[in-house]
């Protein structure tokens, strides 16, 4: 019985992430375009080699153990394995390297209460003079002020 349980682990650990990563990226197929599709392709191919796998183990080779044509069904069955399993990475790595479409740049929106302003809002009015501005002042030490009684030493 724990020896069962201890075989099935694996295979429900390795469903669990296939799964988890067709989900990921089904929801990145907007963000990141055919990459994604083809990560979820190969975590397709990887879960349908699991389920190939558990068959194989749990079904085909208990009916086939006594048989003499045993070395034949292992080779086939390691050929389609290796399909899926090399198939499926090989689309991981694809995905990984595969060129994403460049994100456009995102404009700013205005606000429900904002409106164009005028095509000459950039022109004063009629009349208007810019005020006068104070003379500049070089930054730094500046003396401070007097005081009534001069600036005498004590």
């Amino acid at each position: 019985m724990i020896s069962t349980i201890t075989n099935i682990i694996p295979f429900v650990v390795m469903g669990i992430l296939f799964l988890v990563g067709i989900v990921v990226t089904a929801m990145a197929r907007r963000d990141h375009g055919s990459a994604a599709m083809i990560g979820m392709g190969g975590c397709i191919l990887l879960l349908l080699g699991l389920v190939f796998n558990i068959f194989r183990s749990y079904v085909l080779f208990p009916q086939l153990s006594g048989s003499m044509d045993l070395q034949t069904t292992l080779t086939v069955t390691n050929l389609i394995s290796l399909f899926f399993d090399g198939g499926g990475t090989a689309l991981l790595i694809w995905a990984v390297v595969a060129r994403r479409k460049p994100r456009p740049p995102v404009q700013p929106q205005p606000g429900p209460g904002w409106q164009q302003p005028p095509a000459d809002w950039q022109q004063p009015p009629a009349g208007w003079q810019q005020p006068q501005q104070p003379p500049y002042q070089q930054p730094g030490w500046q003396n401070p002020p007097q005081g009534p009684y001069g600036g005498g030493q004590s």
